[in-house]
């Protein structure tokens, strides 16, 4: 251990324990602690930081941790997941019986349905299709 005693602050370094967690070796100054590395009860190891861990080289982040196809950049999750939804032009198919239309189409909605006065049981109705935004793009919901 070195030091040079030119800190504003007093640091200490804690070496203690008891029942709930075995080792403990704690790093602190006078505004509080910075890190501890301590042994739980079931043998393994935890490191705990309080703040920010900045590393200089991601070097040592290897195919250990990143398996090819199992992690995804934040564009690559972006083009997979919905993240925006609207309605789209709305089509008018033209007029139907008095019961209406039986369904719209796969990935449409109906929006308006009224009744044609120029006919004595014609309705008009118009249907939206329903459209994500995924990745660049507006799609189109087909089923």
């Amino acid at each position: 251990l070195t030091s040079n005693n030119n800190s504003t602050m007093t640091a200490t370094f804690n070496l203690w324990g008891d029942a709930n967690r075995p080792t403990v070796i704690e790093l602190d100054d006078d505004q509080g602690w910075h890190l501890y590395s301590q042994r739980n009860t079931d043998g393994s190891i935890q490191f705990v930081v309080n703040g920010q861990v900045i590393p200089d080289n991601y070097g040592n982040f290897d195919a250990r941790y990143l398996s090819s196809g199992n992690v995804y950049t934040k564009g690559e999750s972006d083009n997979r997941y919905v993240q925006n939804i609207q309605r789209g032009a709305p089509v008018w198919p033209g007029k139907v019986d008095e019961y209406g239309p039986n369904e719209a189409p796969a990935g449409c909605f109906l929006t308006q349905a009224r009744h044609d006065p120029t006919t004595a049981y014609g309705v008009t109705f118009a249907y939206r299709p329903l459209q994500m935004w995924v990745g660049n793009g507006w799609r189109t919901i087909n089923g």
